[in-house]
């Protein structure tokens, strides 16, 4: 007998129709979908998270009213602290608010370019002022207090700022009184 003749045939497998994929690329592939899912939320709480801020400095023009600026720092102050912290400050209780929600290293510099100009907002003026330092003030704090960090809303305000602002209040008061005088004891 020829051992030849026991072969048979050369024949192909069957067709494989669904190629079963391994299961790390089906893996792979969940991980890289979370990955692209977790960072399109992270870039749209960035982009959300910094809508207010790009608004107000958007709206802040240099030629714009001392009164004007105050208000849009209390607008934008509005958008991302609570309203009851923010809502009821005006004058040197919302400078400090302010400053106290800078960074330690920007608060002199907001201090000495905001000047006196939180109090002269509530004044009555008979002219429209500007002021080129409130307006870099205003941009300063615009620029580097939002949207606020957690560690630096709750820093308090350096004692040199503090005693500046102390001084400024003690001015104020003493300006008061001195109107109630004038006013035969009643204050206007």
């Amino acid at each position: 007998m020829d051992p030849l003749a026991q072969l048979k045939d050369i024949h192909l497998p069957a067709e494989i129709n669904n190629y079963p994929v391994a299961p790390g690329w089906w893996l792979l592939a969940v991980i890289l979908l979370a990955l692209v899912i977790y960072g399109l939320v992270k870039c749209r709480q960035y982009l959300v998270k910094r809508k207010h801020k790009k608004a107000a400095l958007t709206q802040l023009s240099p030629k714009a009213e001392i009164g004007t600026i105050v208000a849009l720092l209390k607008w934008a102050a509005l958008q991302y602290f609570p309203r009851q912290a923010v809502a009821n400050l005006t004058g040197h209780e919302f400078k400090n608010f302010l400053v106290a929600s800078l960074p330690v290293k920007h608060q002199e510099t907001f201090t000495k370019l905001s000047g006196q100009y939180f109090i002269s907002a509530y004044e009555e003026q008979t002219t429209s002022q500007s002021s080129t330092e409130f307006h870099q003030a205003a941009k300063l704090w615009l620029t580097h207090a939002l949207p606020p960090q957690q560690n630096l809303t709750t820093e308090p305000v350096s004692s040199a700022i503090a005693a500046e602002t102390s001084e400024h209040s003690e001015q104020a008061k003493v300006t008061v009184d001195n109107r109630v005088d004038d006013n035969d004891g009643v204050k206007s």
